[in-house]
C-alpha cells in the first residue's frame, strides 16, 4: 500500500466516522425519549467506539504524511 493510498483511506475514514458519529450523537441526545432504554445505552457506547475509531484514523493519516513527506497537521 503506497503512502498516497493510505492518506486518501485515513481522510475518507476521519470523514466517515465523523458523520457516524454526528449521526449516533443525535440520537443519544436528540431522540432519547422516543427510544427504549438498552439502544440508548449501545449509542453512548457507540459514540466511544466512533471517536477512538477517528483518533486512529488521524494517526493513521500523519503517518501518511511522514510518508510523503508532507507538513504534520
Amino acid at each position: 500500500m503506497t503512502a498516497q493510498t493510505l492518506l486518501r483511506g485515513a481522510n475518507t475514514a476521519m470523514v466517515v466516522f465523523l458523520v457516524l458519529f454526528c449521526i449516533v450523537a443525535y440520537l443519544a441526545w436528540g431522540m432519547e425519549a422516543q427510544l427504549p432504554l438498552m439502544l440508548i445505552a449501545v449509542l453512548h457506547f457507540l459514540q466511544i467506539l466512533l471517536a477512538g475509531l477517528f483518533k486512529v484514523s488521524y494517526v493513521v493519516r500523519l503517518i501518511a504524511q511522514n510518508q510523503l513527506g508532507l507538513a504534520l497537521r
